[in-house]
């Protein structure tokens, strides 16, 4: 029997969702944008944040090992990406802890406990449902909507987004 990865559909969490990439389009035109080095740490070739970013002119590197074992690469300046919802709390500790800005897709309803705006102030909230795709190219959505925050990345601190493309 193959090992089931930590990250891996099958494994306890079942994490392995990725963001599709309209929305990554979205959330990146929305940067500012200044020169940023990027690390993308929950990237593998199946996603699209490192072809979005570097498509808009940031210095991206990205890696696919355990997040929380991972050192970031030298001179990362922030994080953008998609964590795994089951270990939101521990990725933004570790973020705080590693003192990188950020610009993340959460679940919605982790807005309910404030706990989100402990670590960023700057709030992005999409119009329509987000959904993303499984590691077999399934259109999947999740059990709650999505928002992204960030720490001051963004070009706005408040944002509604339409997806068919107006800022509202």
């Amino acid at each position: 029997m193959a090992e089931i990865g930590f990250w891996d559909v099958g494994s306890i969490h079942g994490d392995e969702y990725y963001t599709r990439r309209e929305d990554a389009e979205i959330i990146a035109d929305n940067v500012i944008s200044l020169p940023l080095k990027v690390w993308c740490p929950f990237n593998d070739k199946k996603s699209v944040w490192t072809d979005v970013l570097k498509e808009r002119g940031f210095d991206v590197m990205a890696t696919d090992g355990d997040f929380f074992e991972t050192d970031p690469p030298l001179g990362t300046q922030c994080i953008i990406s998609n964590p795994p919802f089951s270990r939101k709390k521990e990725v933004m500790d570790r973020i705080k802890a590693l003192d990188l800005r950020f610009v993340l897709i959460l679940p919605f309803q982790w807005l309910n406990d404030g706990i989100p705006l402990e670590y960023g102030n700057q709030v992005m909230f999409f119009r329509q449902r987000m959904y993303f795709n499984t590691p077999q190219g399934v259109k999947n959505k999740p059990r709650a909507n999505c928002f992204v925050l960030s720490d001051g990345l963004l070009k706005q601190n408040l944002m509604f987004i339409d997806k068919r493309g107006r800022d509202t």
